[in-house]
């Protein structure tokens, strides 16, 4: 039971890592070009720096079939020979690009609107071999911080052995300038155990130290704590004696979860068994990381129904903000549940579900009798998700754009062969796209 249970372990933390950052392999040219030019052009919110240079006066070069909202004529792309990882800061109303040699790397932040730079930071080296570094954004309260991290060995010479470390740098999102030094550059003893990656654990980076030791680091202060997983566990679990594990952070506590006994929560906080909605089993949980301070839930229906009860969750009260009744799937999940918040915080979407959490309803989109499964990546402040449909009783079927409307739950096909986008702030929305071998980032402006 034991080794099944690591497994599982090792197998979320290396799925986790895949949703922290999206990758772009770039084979053509890398440009930018803005649409319409600075003048006139809309302001960038959430508090970002205004773009120092001008925008080009042309528009994009691909003209993908989108959405009615956005406006192809007006916005910028960038593609590329290098290879690029990218990572979008919504507060910052920008969207940061790594790129680099097979040993030294660099961040590039761009205005969301314009493309133009707002920074670069200082080249580093990676102490990766044969991997490029990690990069996502981590979000505390209300800001953001850009978050660059590789793993490998320090130091040794004929007598001493190397030291295998992890090294994170820690960039503010509204930094400003040109070869911008990390505003905290933290090294920590890293291990060979699992696959030794960091990834984002809701409000502080977890950091896999040992099987039995997480560590959690602190991005605003750069401080790490370091939790031993045999000595937490969630409270009122008698049967959690080992298999805990911790699989999110608040800004002062690890969120705990046992698989196996169905239990989660904050210890000397909140559990799951005393914060589950009415129609769960309380003894059937299973809990992951969020944005915005939130929390994904689950648990099976009471007296073995055959729906689940999903819900959003505040990670530090255990509150629950939205929640929905779901038909269980044919097939579960093969990954974690990916989430996606609306920049102002209200909406949140969850590859099969969507919430209002001002309203606190939820909706589910599983696959029924009569309807497809929906799977959405994005939602805008406005209350519309963007994601798509699977061909029903395929894993790997056909794929069709859909959008749905949060103020009445009522999803609809979009135009086939249309583009949705996998994300939309600062009054644009940005597209993924592959053109032959070449990878593209497209951001098309709002009409109007």
């Amino acid at each position: 039971m034991r080794a099944v249970l690591r497994h599982r372990k090792e197998q979320r933390m290396r799925q986790r890592l895949a949703k922290v950052a999206v990758a772009v392999i770039a084979t053509g040219s890398l440009a930018a070009c803005g649409g319409g030019g600075s003048k006139g052009a809309p302001e960038a919110s959430g508090g970002g720096k205004k773009p120092s240079g001008h925008a080009s006066e042309s528009a994009p070069s691909l003209k993908l079939k989108v959405p009615a909202t956005y406006d192809t004529s007006h916005g910028w792309q960038l593609s590329g020979r290098q290879v690029g990882t990218y990572a979008l800061l919504p507060k910052a109303g920008a969207v940061a690009v790594m790129t680099g040699t097979k040993s030294e790397y660099r961040v590039t932040v761009r205005d969301a609107v314009t493309g133009e730079v707002r920074w670069t930071g200082k080249p580093f080296k990676d102490l990766a071999e044969g991997e490029a570094p990690g990069m996502f954004v981590s979000t505390v309260g209300d800001k953001e911080y850009l978050v660059t991290w590789s793993r490998g060995e320090k130091g040794g010479d004929a007598v001493a052995k190397a030291k295998l470390v992890y090294a994170v740098d820690v960039y503010s999102a509204n930094s400003s300038g040109g070869a911008v030094a990390p505003a905290r550059h933290i090294e920590a003893p890293a291990s060979d155990y699992g696959n030794g990656r960091i990834a984002d654990g809701g409000e502080r980076l977890l950091i896999p130290e040992t099987d039995k030791h997480i560590g959690a680091l602190d991005v605003t202060t750069g401080k790490i704590t370091t939790y031993d997983t045999g000595s937490v566990k969630p409270d009122h679990c008698s049967s959690c004696s080992y298999g805990n594990e911790i699989v999110a952070l608040t800004q002062q506590d690890p969120v705990v979860s046992n698989e196996g006994a169905g239990s989660f929560g904050v210890p000397g906080s909140w559990d799951s068994s005393r914060i589950a909605p009415a129609q769960a089993d309380p003894a059937a949980g299973a809990v992951w990381p969020s944005t915005g301070g939130n929390l994904i839930a689950r648990w099976g229906q009471k007296n073995g129904g055959d729906h689940n009860v999903w819900a959003v969750l505040d990670s530090k009260s255990g509150q629950v903000r939205a929640s929905v009744m779901c038909a269980k799937p044919f097939i579960g999940p093969g990954s974690d549940p990916d989430s996606a918040l609306s920049p102002k915080g209200r909406y949140l979407v969850s590859e099969h579900l969507a919430f209002d959490l001002e309203s606190k309803k939820g909706y589910c989109f599983e696959e029924s009798d009569s309807r497809k499964p929906l799977t959405f990546d994005a939602v805008t402040d406005d209350g519309i998700a963007y994601g798509t449909s699977l061909t029903k009783g395929s894993l790997t079927g056909t794929k069709a754009p859909v959008q749905l409307s949060l103020a009445t739950g009522t999803p609809k096909a979009l135009p086939d062969n249309s583009s949705v986008p996998i994300a939309d702030f600062a009054g644009v929305g940005i597209f993924s796209h592959a053109e032959g071998n070449v990878p593209y980032l497209i951001v098309y402006r709002h009409k109007g």
